[in-house]
């Protein structure tokens, strides 16, 4: 999925909370944490990380693994009339929950 929402910026479901869609260029394990350096178009970042704190990547997943009981994450906008709309659907797989 690379390029789809590069970037680093403000998220909501936290206060003070951020998102960085970005390919991980390279990771430091440290005794504090991860040191990541996050490549995407128009910038690199340096972000440090707590040991507990998820990253994801994607894959392709059926139809059939949106399920009751499934985790799933449906990130959508408003229309104009009021409406959500999505262009994607992630669902947990194999005991993953998507962390956002």
């Amino acid at each position: 999925m690379r390029g789809t929402g590069e970037g680093h910026y403000p998220w909501d479901l936290q206060a003070n909370s951020s998102m960085t869609n970005a390919t991980v260029a390279s990771e430091v394990q440290g005794v504090d944490g991860r040191t990541l350096t996050l490549s995407y178009k128009g910038g690199e970042k340096t972000v440090v990380l707590p040991a507990d704190t998820p990253v994801v990547t994607f894959a392709a997943a059926e139809k059939s693994d949106v399920k009751p009981g499934a985790p799933v994450f449906v990130p959508t906008q408003r229309q104009p009339d009021g409406s959500l709309q999505t262009a994607r659907v992630l669902v947990g797989k194999d005991g993953v929950v998507p962390p956002m």
